[in-house]
């Protein structure tokens, strides 16, 4: 039985090209709601994974600068960076995000530059509800309601209160006891 060394090392060759390469740079985005109603606040987190001393230059945004028609961003976060470990570093920026009109919103990759190549993030959606307001009756307004008074009832607290007074007499007699015993006394 005679083994052709070139099928081997073919097979093997082709079965190495299938594992998964680790790139050096990964960027990953993520929306902590994809839906949000008119002028409430979304997060994207934007984490960047990359080797020590690689250059690195995050999308930068200005406060009420649209990150696509219709959403703005509020606010972008200071950067972070935190160590993996296996020589890897990992930076993250947050971006609050809001919108104004009804829509779903697709929101495009991120990009990013490292060493002055380009990554980008995978695309991600953001859907905007409204709050229905009732046009036919305008006339019924009703303002903001008060705090609202709840009654005290002893009934309520009555077997908790007695309940904790029988428990405290009980440790004040089981420390009594104690000390007493202790010191050996009568």
């Amino acid at each position: 039985m005679f083994i052709d060394l070139k099928k081997i090392s073919f097979v093997i060759l082709l079965m190495l090209s299938v594992l998964p390469i680790k790139a050096q740079v990964e960027v990953k985005t993520q929306i902590d709601s994809t839906e949000i109603l008119i002028g409430q606040q979304a997060h994207i987190t934007l984490d960047v994974t990359l080797k020590p001393g690689m250059k690195l230059v995050l999308p930068e945004f200005k406060p009420q600068q649209n990150i696509t028609p219709g959403v703005e961003v509020v606010e972008q976060s200071v950067a972070d960076t935190s160590s993996l470990g296996d020589d890897k570093l990992k930076i993250s920026r947050v971006y609050t995000l809001t919108s104004f009109d009804e829509n779903i919103y697709y929101i495009p990759a991120m990009n990013v530059k490292v060493d002055g190549k380009d990554y980008k993030s995978k695309e991600l959606a953001l859907k905007v509800l409204t709050v229905e307001v009732d046009t036919l009756h305008p006339e019924k307004f009703y303002p903001p309601k008060d705090v609202q008074n709840n009654p005290f009832k002893w009934e309520d607290w009555s077997t908790i209160f007695w309940m904790g007074m029988i428990l405290t007499a009980l440790v004040i007699l089981a420390y009594y006891l104690y000390t007493r015993f202790k010191e050996n006394k009568a």
